[in-house]
């Protein structure tokens, strides 16, 4: 089954912006149509989205524009799991969350959890799209938690052993021809024994230095397997690192010169700031540390490889 390749341009940019668009699009769509109508009203609507976007898809790939065929593919996954949702609460038979996402055995919803798994596998087994391959892993990640956890520990402990078997069955895909399919793998084991090695490891400063050493060890595996998601996983720890320590050192807010704190650091709490240090400088200079650590790292790995690939030696 050989994957769809995608060479990046202009065009395939702007498709992918498209395709994206359009996936928002439709479950903001479906998302209203929820709150406005019936169970039974978003049955039709989301009934009618799906064919819609099935008929685009396979259109599309008779056509032969396989990456547009995967995207309306990937909306269509979405709109066939809002519409066996909305199927299943029609009949009562879907229960309403309350509280931690895994917690207890409910049937139905990991039928619907399942039908995420079996819909998008299905889809790539159809569009050969690779971003499908992250929906797939994904979703099996978020259906396996919840069958065999209840939240808490448990759950993260589940979430890193998913995590490493991905990254095994990802490095088996790298040395055959399926190799595309095995980003999206790597990307979603680093991001599942990352997210399970946070939930342990973000309280105090002891904790932040294992979670900068696993970064590092991100480094040295992406650097290893030739594959940069690793990279892009560990700079986002070290991000994390450097407020957790630049936070307490300055005892400002993060936000205040570095604004996609919000973003990259979650755990942090308001009540860090209480206190006043007249060092607010510290703070940014520890950014300005990273970012040159970033560089002397990225010239240690481009000049490892300057004999096969010549342009790294550029950076």
């Amino acid at each position: 089954m050989n994957p769809v390749r995608v060479p990046w341009s202009d065009a395939s940019f702007l498709v992918y912006t498209g395709g994206i668009t359009i996936l928002i699009a439709v479950l903001a769509f479906l998302s209203i149509e929820s709150r406005e109508h019936r169970p039974a009203g978003l049955v039709g609507w989301s009934a009618l989205t799906f064919a819609v976007l099935a008929l685009l898809a396979f259109l599309s790939k008779r056509a032969g524009r396989l990456v547009t065929a995967g995207l309306y593919a990937l909306s269509a996954v979405a709109a066939f799991v809002v519409f066996l949702g909305a199927l299943l609460d029609w009949f009562g038979w879907l229960p309403h969350l309350n509280g931690s996402l895994f917690r207890g055995f409910r049937f139905w919803l990991l039928v619907l959890e399942l039908s995420i798994v079996v819909a998008s596998a299905v889809a790539l087994r159809l569009f050969r799209f690779p971003l499908l391959v992250f929906v797939v892993a994904g979703s099996a990640w978020f259906f396996v938690t919840d069958l065999v956890s209840g939240g808490g520990d448990w759950s993260a402990i589940v979430t890193i052993a998913y995590g490493l078997v991905l990254l095994g069955i990802a490095l088996s895909l790298d040395g055959g021809g399926s190799r595309i399919y095995g980003f999206w793998l790597h990307v979603v084991a680093g991001l599942t024994i990352g997210g399970g090695l946070l939930w342990f490891f973000h309280g105090g400063d002891w904790d932040w230095i294992v979670i900068g050493i696993v970064a590092l060890l991100y480094i040295a595996l992406g650097d290893r397997l030739l594959r940069s998601s690793w990279v892009v996983l560990a700079a986002w720890g070290l991000l994390q690192v450097t407020t957790h320590f630049a936070a307490k050192w300055a005892a400002v807010s993060a936000f205040s010169f570095f604004p996609v704190s919000l973003v990259l650091f979650p755990f942090v709490g308001f009540n860090s700031f209480e206190q006043r240090h007249d060092r607010p400088w510290l703070a940014p200079l520890s950014y300005a540390i990273l970012g040159l650590v970033f560089i002397v790292i990225a010239q240690q790995l481009a000049r490892r490889r300057r004999e096969t690939i010549p342009a790294a030696e550029l950076i």
